[in-house]
């Protein structure tokens, strides 16, 4: 893979379990910070039939837009009748880097692990890891928006994995 023209946006593609909170904070994030230089959508392998009611609460309370925002399965893109062209996937959970599909066109791949918010067992604790996984990911496209425009596939990986870092 060659860097994008200008016109083209570079997709990412975030990958978690259930889609219904790290994956939609991420493709809000990036929606709404990364400008026409890129295109954010989000996926789960193990869909959840909505997005979480507090991921959402924490989108508006940053002032971003949840407009179109829906929980997908990775299938629902992968068998796109549009094709959708993915440049980069960032897988969110080890279950998703697990069951990542092989995915056309060969994007560029990286793994930014965040934790589960849904899996806190009190509610103080769910709350702290609501904040953590957003500051977390708010990070990570701040430092991803941030990196200059990658010559190679193999330039954008090592970008994606130095970001990964960024917490």
């Amino acid at each position: 893979m060659t860097s994008a023209p200008a016109a083209h946006p570079t997709t990412v593609l975030f990958l978690s379990t259930g889609n219904a909170v790290r994956g939609i904070l991420a493709e809000a994030l990036l929606r709404h910070k990364g400008g026409a230089r890129f295109a954010a959508i989000s996926a789960g392998y193990s869909m959840r039939p909505a997005i979480e009611p507090q991921a959402l609460a924490m989108l508006r309370a940053e002032g971003i837009s949840t407009d179109g925002l829906h929980t997908k399965g990775w299938q629902e893109i992968f068998r796109a009748p549009q094709s959708i062209l993915v440049d980069v996937i960032v897988t969110l959970s080890e279950e998703a880097r697990a069951h990542c599909p092989k995915w056309p066109g060969d994007p560029v791949r990286v793994h930014w692990p965040v934790d589960d918010p849904l899996a806190a067992p009190t509610p103080d604790a769910r709350e702290w890891k609501f904040r953590k996984c957003f500051a977390t990911l708010q990070n990570r496209v701040d430092a991803l928006i941030k990196q200059r425009a990658p010559h190679s596939a193999v330039e954008l990986k090592l970008q994606l994995m130095g970001i990964a870092a960024v917490v």
